[in-house]
């Protein structure tokens, strides 16, 4: 059974901190190098400083952020509030079509599944390198720093009262992130009639596969070590929970920049796609022309010095192609498509091979045609009930399968496992 809690969130001050428009920030894995030095500039109390800390001359980047996290406790800087609570955020953006767009979220903790428990699916492989990253920075702040985006289904809206106290008042805080997105929150109080709803529910991983391993990891190892003394916070993970049927969820497609392997002929890559797919001259908006096309896989390439084109799929059996080790869910997928049927197979790139995304269109064709690299691969959105049929089969989409727009924001309110 889902077990989802209020909790007694630790928020910056507005009186110590100044405006939250230097404060709040998007998740740490979406801030380049560049944006974190713009981050930091802004405040020393803007909330990089603490989800992506840099090393000192004699403590570790863990050890400043712990440091850290504790001073800002002390001095008033980060209040925890004195009664359990949920947090409404609304997010105003622009989409990439640029019409204004309104989602609504909100935030709480969800206890972290036992073995075998199916209460909370993901939909991407994870990595060693990011969770070990993130289990330190765990283990040393005892805190969760930025949340995990779940998605729940709501059909007949059913925690719209819930969500609908945002509009009763003016939000408790404000901030206009980096990435364009105005962030709006409310604290508000425990609400019973949100445990009960999604108590019979399933929640499905959008973002934060690897905070989510993290979390169950060192609740793993608390417990090993600690037993029954093991405060019962560590059970729990900071979650920012968003309805499948919210009209502001934006599911964008991450298209992929490919470098050509060596030798690599264009003229006859194209008649190797042939044997698989229809491949169509495209003398105007590919990414239009990828959007209406009716088949049930379409993928669009611009190539370097060779134009642009329009690849359906054959309607023969996928597992010609892709090979039967993966179940249906899996190969129903344009990505999977992409990766072990064309760049696998047809261009033998290793599975590891790394590429480069964009989740502007344009941006991805232009690269192409200069060269930059010289093969950019247009896809098509996933799907919701696809990211659910994944999950539920157990079947890790490739990565990079579909890009969420806007990302959840951390800083708004951190959960602590101690204290």
């Amino acid at each position: 059974m889902l077990e989802v809690r209020a909790f007694r969130g630790l928020r910056y001050n507005k009186e110590k901190t100044g405006s939250l428009d230097g404060i709040i920030t998007p998740p740490y894995d979406v801030i380049s190098p560049e944006e974190r030095a713009t981050l930091g500039a802004r405040s020393p109390f803007n909330h990089v400083h603490l989800i992506l800390p840099e090393d000192a001359e004699i403590q570790t980047r863990y050890e400043v952020a712990a440091q850290r996290l504790s001073e800002w406790r002390g001095q008033d800087v980060l209040r925890q509030d004195e009664a359990p609570s949920y947090y409404l955020l609304k997010q105003d953006f622009t989409d990439l079509d640029g019409r204004p767009q309104t989602r609504k979220a909100f935030f709480g903790v969800v206890r972290i599944p036992e073995e075998g428990e199916n209460t909370i699916l993901g939909h991407e492989r994870t990595f060693d390198k990011p969770v070990a990253d993130r289990l330190a920075l765990t283990a040393a702040a005892k805190a969760n720093l930025g949340a995990v985006f779940g998605l729940y289904g709501d059909a007949e809206g059913q925690l719209q009262g819930f969500l609908n106290q945002m509009e009763s008042r003016p939000p408790d805080g404000v901030a206009h992130t980096i990435d364009g997105v105005q962030q709006s929150y409310w604290r508000v109080a425990d609400a019973p009639e949100v445990g009960r709803f999604l108590k019979d529910k399933t929640i499905y991983i959008a973002d934060g596969h690897h905070r989510f391993l993290t979390a169950k990891t060192y609740r793993d190892e608390q417990r090993a070590q600690l037993g029954n003394r093991m405060p019962e916070t560590m059970n729990y993970v900071l979650m920012g929970f968003v309805a499948f049927e919210d009209a502001g969820l934006k599911i964008y497609p991450p298209h992929r920049l490919v470098k050509a392997p060596d030798a690599f002929d264009g003229a006859a890559f194209l008649k190797d796609l042939e044997k698989w797919f229809r491949v169509e001259p495209v003398q105007t908006d590919l990414a239009g022309a990828v959007e209406k096309a009716p088949g049930e896989c379409v993928i669009g390439l611009a190539m370097h010095g060779h134009g642009e084109f329009l690849l359906t799929l054959g309607g023969f059996d996928r597992t010609l192609l892709l090979g039967s080790d993966r179940g249906p869910s899996w190969r129903d997928l344009d990505v999977a498509v992409l990766h072990r049927g064309i760049l696998e197979r047809i261009l033998a790139l290793p599975e590891a091979a790394q590429h480069a995304y964009e989740k502007n269109v344009a941006h991805a064709i232009e690269a192409a045609h200069r060269g930059q690299p010289e093969l950019a691969f247009i896809l098509r959105a996933t799907k919701t009930g696809q990211i659910r049929a994944c999950a539920e089969a157990r079947e890790p989409m490739p990565q990079k399968s579909t890009y969420f727009f806007p990302k959840l924001p951390s800083g708004v309110v951190i959960y602590a496992l101690e204290g």
